[in-house]
């Protein structure tokens, strides 16, 4: 992948000539590297990127954006600057907000995505309102391990807790605090990821992504709970792969 790449975009892998580019969206309070074990199920012929919002990894000394329209716009932006390629979007929870966001964007600069999928998250204008962004350290921490269990550790130890619970609270804010102008229709695709133990987004929600785009979306269910794709990222990828008719002979 040639050209200077923006801080917004971490190449996990990058090609002279990929076949497609599959751009992750991280969750509140995720990072790109959550997706570098996507690595070993992807096809070669694939590029991986993943977003790197402010604040985390090596941007983690970078003023935090606690605007989902401006993440965006940030985002888009970085992904205008790319050579033309076909381009697949994957955001998990927050990161599937920002997909669709950053979805309508490049339709309206005239290099929309071929397909965008949302995991864990139900469509803006199903979104029941929340402020937990407003609210102390323990009501966020306890919404967090309510999510993920396996984040015990983390959210245990006071001083990773003091590092990393700012921009866990600046992400919450974007995302509670979410109220597009418009909603527009998307041209491309959007698909539907649900795990069956995640009691954030009902069946009823899911269906409601039917409204932010001219296709009928495919809702697929998966084992495990809001943080399933840690599980079983092949599986995920499978998926992904025969909805963009990537696995040739197979139903899609």
């Amino acid at each position: 992948m040639s050209g200077e790449m923006s801080a917004w975009l971490r190449v996990l892998r990058g090609g002279d000539q990929p076949r497609a580019r599959l751009v992750c969206l991280p969750h509140a309070g995720g990072s790109a590297s959550f997706f570098r074990p996507w690595l070993a199920h992807l096809p070669g012929d694939i590029d991986l990127l993943a977003v790197q919002y402010p604040g985390r990894e090596e941007r983690f000394n970078e003023t935090r954006i606690a605007c989902l329209a401006s993440l965006a716009e940030h985002i888009s932006q970085a992904l205008l600057s790319l050579p033309s390629r076909p381009l697949w979007l994957f955001g998990h929870s927050m990161g599937a907000a920002l997909a669709y966001a950053v979805g309508v964007q490049l339709e309206a600069a005239g290099v929309g995505a071929e397909h965008v999928f949302v995991s864990a998250h139900p469509p803006p204008h199903r979104q029941p309102p929340s402020d937990l962004h407003r609210q102390d350290d323990t009501a966020l921490i306890a919404d967090i391990l309510r999510q993920d269990a396996e984040a015990t550790g983390l959210w245990g130890n006071p001083q990773l807790r003091a590092l990393f619970l700012p921009t866990l609270r600046s992400d919450y804010q974007a995302i509670e605090t979410w109220q597009p102008a418009q909603l527009d229709r998307l041209a491309a695709p959007i698909d539907v990821l649900l795990a069956r133990a995640d009691t954030d987004v009902s069946l009823a929600q899911a269906r409601a992504w039917a409204d932010l785009s001219e296709h009928t979306p495919d809702i697929r269910l998966f084992d495990g709970d809001h943080f399933y794709l840690k599980q079983q990222p092949r599986p995920v990828i499978h998926h992904l792969l025969r909805r963009t008719a990537y696995l040739q002979g197979e139903s899609v």
